[in-house]
């Protein structure tokens, strides 16, 4: 007779199954106690705050008896279907996200008409995660109605916030920038007649071919040079290069409470073609838009990058909280000093003026930012990645922001109005913020 004693996974299978017959499946609220994803009775089906629905579908992914689970109902399916409970009322843990439902929203409304694309919104000063929405989205409702066309949809249950990986482009300059800070090569200007030809012949382009003379770093970042960073990088070697982009965790798995965030560094080998592309975001290099913000948020930090996290609380059926879920900054790695960290920031502040940030928000916010827009063939990989910073206080780093648009025609400047928006609906978020803390 057939059995699961010997079989580890189906025991684990079978003891899932039995709680989800006995447990009231937990809910997951916003930051703020918004429900989002919830149970009535024990099996039963998973009822979504259909006012968020979309926007969080990415995230908090579906529970469907039929087609399983995706999303943070998942990756916490253990949690939600057992804890200590009575025995009267068994219901698995709830769990209380890092997410702003109208923030949310409104990083999901400023992308919608894009077919695969993300936006992030991180606390520079906590790691937190604000906003994390993922085109393409779907209705988790009715998700077993509309299975046939949504298990065609590629790419549809891979979040492009902070799954899929994608070639940065210019943005990895800030990136790069620190390397050539780091490595003493940025006291010398590079003359740039707009194109670069390697040994072998191969020709690279600044954009349109545009020449800048004789230009620093700054005017590297402000005219986002490729020619400059090429020289750059070939003055100070490839192994130089490589120490100051793993730094960055780049080519590492990182762990976080939710998801494992993975990215791509590829050397392949010491041609100057391959070290070049990779110093202005080409070649093999590819990150998720969670990665860039994370990157961002170390530089304007001085140089201390952030563990991001998403789970703020756990509860327990009888109402214990989880000491797991710690909601405090924790810091992931120093990925350069904060000397260097301030000149880069200096170089996006200009780079942010130039693409037309000029501040944001009531108390006046500046603004650090830098675009990109990496060649895939036929099509581009357009973002943007920012930050905004409270130059009334020390110049503290406030927020994050990052787009990332895939498989379009146009540049990254070209979604500046989306990047607008989520400031927009940041300084809500902000003066809210501010106001809760006055009244506690």
């Amino acid at each position: 007779m057939w059995t699961t004693l010997g079989n580890p996974e189906s025991r684990e299978a079978a003891a899932q199954e039995t709680k989800q017959r006995t447990y009231v499946r937990g809910s997951i609220y916003d930051r703020n106690g918004t429900l989002l994803n919830s149970s009535e009775k024990v099996n039963g089906d998973r009822i979504y705050n259909s006012d968020y629905e979309r926007a969080f579908s990415t995230v908090t992914g579906y529970f469907s008896p039929i087609y399983g689970t995706t999303g943070l109902e998942n990756k916490f399916n253990s949690e939600l279907i057992s804890s200590k409970s009575t025995s009267e009322n068994k219901r698995g843990h709830d769990i209380t996200i890092t997410l702003d439902a109208d923030l949310q929203q409104s990083a999901y409304a400023a992308i919608s008409d894009l077919p695969n694309a993300a936006s992030v919104v991180l606390d520079a000063q906590t790691g937190e995660i604000l906003a994390l929405a993922s085109t393409p989205t779907f209705i988790p409702s009715q998700l077993e109605d509309n299975w046939s066309e949504y298990s065609q949809k590629t790419g549809l249950f891979l979040p492009n916030a902070y799954k899929s990986t994608f070639a940065p482009g210019s943005d990895f300059k800030i990136i790069s920038a620190c390397a050539v800070i780091d490595n003493g090569v940025d006291g010398t200007t590079v003359h740039d007649q707009g194109s670069y030809t390697f040994k072998n012949g191969q020709t690279i382009t600044n954009y349109n071919s545009r020449s800048f003379g004789n230009i620093d770093l700054d005017d590297a970042i402000y005219y986002s040079s490729n020619v400059y960073f090429i020289t750059k990088a070939l003055e100070m070697g490839p192994d130089n290069l490589r120490q100051s982009l793993e730094k960055f965790k780049l080519g590492e798995n990182i762990e976080l409470d939710f998801t494992t965030l993975n990215s791509n560094l590829d050397f392949e080998d010491e041609r100057d073609e391959v070290i070049g592309s990779i110093a202005f975001g080409q070649g093999k290099t590819e990150v998720t838009p969670l990665y860039m913000a994370m990157a961002c948020q170390a530089i304007l930090n001085d140089g201390n990058m952030l563990k991001p996290y998403m789970i703020k609380s756990m509860v327990s059926g009888n109402g214990t909280t989880s000491d797991e879920y710690t909601d405090t900054p924790e810091v992931l790695t120093q990925v350069t000093s904060a000397e260097t960290a301030q000149k880069v920031v200096s170089a996006m502040e200009g780079a942010a003026r130039h693409y037309g940030f000029d501040y944001i928000g009531p108390d006046g916010w500046t603004v650090a930012a830098k675009t990109g827009t990496a060649q895939t063939g036929t099509s581009t990989n357009a973002w943007i990645v920012s930050g905004a910073i409270d130059a009334d206080n020390g110049n503290t780093p406030k927020y994050i922001v990052v787009v990332m648009a895939a498989d379009q025609y146009e540049d990254g400047i070209y979604y500046k109005n989306s990047v607008d928006q989520i400031y927009d609906a940041l300084v809500t978020y902000d003066a809210n913020k501010s106001s809760s803390s006055v009244e506690d």
